[in-house]
């Protein structure tokens, strides 16, 4: 069953059932005023008349002439004594029997159906004028006003009811379409999708804030992140494709020196044999950090740890000094720097970042560490080529480099800097470059010092 006919009918059920409701209370509240008025009529009318003739003169049947005046044809009388005795009976002409009533001694009323008729039945005590009860007097009355008024009662609701009904009907199904409107607008983009393999967007109508908007507005947002990604692919795909390529070619090219002249001349030898080991390990690198990137951006990372950042840059940097024989200095007005953190990855970030300022500079390497109420900041500083002012927004883009040129010399892949940025996001920091040409280059990155969500859940 579709969405618009459920709406339809559940809208009409609905209404239906509230009418129905509507219906059998004013019929049922309808009775109830219209009896109790009657009942009111008859009890002060006959209340009089009792006390205006007398016990007496009702026990012994001497009503006199006015008696006649107020009984009416459907009406009749009946007078009981203290012992529930009838004694006996007056109407003009009794056209239903009273054998199903049932008598009360006591003042009372009831409304009930007797032989197909709505019949009215009061019982008022017939006092003596010292207030003591001498028997009890019976008014009968059949009411056929009430049934006339039921019935043209009934029509009107059941005429407005039908009417309403097939209002609501028409009414749901307008309501149906306005509703799914949107949604058919986004069934049939999605179907355009699936057949032409497109990013599309719905189509917005006016903004608001109700929830179909939200949902037209939620999946755009969707196709936009997703048409980024899937560009974003295709492009890590042909700069891979083209980085592995080139690479290829060039061990292709140096073999077919050698098979050419390998044998005869032994520095084409040995220079074709040192490329083609000196590009098997580029590939050997550049494929490393393919799966190092490919791994930092999954969703479980490894667990997080209290990592003391200054001895990790002392550590670091322990480590570095022996093989670039360069001078790397830490300044820190802090003895100790404590953060949530993953220690390798921290590890691999500074790495990362000072193996780039020691490829691109020649003089002193500077490390700056400092916190404040929330995060810690990591600068590293060099003091070499720098880069241009124009290519600093693109260099934490997968294999791109400033200077394509110059990258075979310095062992660059055009991955060093996606995986730190990858990294600090994993960590929930940022990272950021500033640089100058000919000055230097410094790289900040900020890291908040608690990761309480992620050690909750650890």
């Amino acid at each position: 069953m579709k969405l618009r006919t459920k709406i339809t009918l559940l809208s009409s059920i609905l209404v239906m059932t509230i009418l129905l409701f509507v219906d059998v209370t004013v019929h049922l509240l309808f009775v109830k005023i219209a009896t109790r008025n009657e009942r009111e009529v008859l009890q002060n009318k006959w209340t009089e008349i009792i006390a205006e003739t007398g016990a007496t003169m009702i026990l012994k049947n001497a009503w006199g002439s006015k008696l006649k005046d107020e009984l009416s044809a459907d009406t009749i009388l009946r007078v009981f004594d203290q012992q529930s005795r009838l004694l006996y009976e007056v109407s003009r002409q009794s056209r239903f029997k009273l054998n199903d009533i049932h008598f009360n001694l006591s003042q009372s009323s009831q409304l009930t159906d007797l032989q197909d008729h709505k019949i009215l039945i009061i019982h008022l005590p017939v006092l003596s004028p010292e207030g003591s009860q001498k028997g009890t007097l019976e008014i009968v009355e059949k009411w056929d006003a009430l049934e006339n008024n039921l019935d043209i009662l009934n029509t009107i609701l059941i005429t407005s009811t039908v009417g309403a009904m097939l209002l609501s009907l028409v009414g749901s199904t307008i309501l149906a379409n306005a509703i799914l409107l949107p949604i058919a607008s986004s069934i049939q983009t999605m179907q355009e999708i699936e057949r032409s393999l497109k990013f599309k967007k719905i189509p917005a109508g006016s903004p608001n804030q109700d929830e179909l908007s939200q949902m037209t507005a939620t999946f755009n947002r969707m196709m936009e992140r997703l048409e980024e990604s899937f560009q974003s692919q295709q492009q890590f795909v042909s700069d891979a494709s083209h980085e592995l390529n080139t690479t290829l070619m060039i061990i292709e090219g140096y073999a077919n020196m050698l098979r050419r002249w390998g044998t005869r001349d032994e520095d084409i030898r040995k220079e074709s044999i040192e490329s083609i080991y000196e590009e098997t390990q580029r590939m050997r690198t550049m494929t490393q950090q393919l799966l190092t990137l490919a791994s930092s951006q999954q969703q479980d990372s490894e667990p997080y740890e209290r990592v003391e950042l200054v001895g990790c840059c002392q550590q670091v940097v322990a480590h570095l000094k022996p093989v670039h024989e360069r001078q790397i200095s830490i300044f820190t007005e802090e003895k100790e720097i404590w953060l949530d953190a993953n220690l390798a990855k921290i590890k691999q970030l500074l790495v990362i970042l000072l193996d780039n300022a020691l490829k691109y500079s020649s003089e002193e390497i500077e490390i700056w560490l400092s916190t404040d109420e929330k995060d810690v900041h990591l600068r590293v500083k060099d003091y070499g080529i720098g880069i241009p002012e124009s290519e600093i927004k693109r260099v934490f883009e997968r294999f791109y480099r400033v200077d394509s040129s110059r990258h075979r010399k310095t062992g660059g892949t055009g991955l060093g800097l996606p995986i730190a940025k990858a990294i600090t996001d994993a960590h929930q920091g940022t990272i950021r470059m500033e640089s100058a040409e000919g000055e230097g280059t410094d790289v900040i990155v900020t890291l908040p010092q608690k990761q309480q969500e992620r050690l909750s859940l650890q």
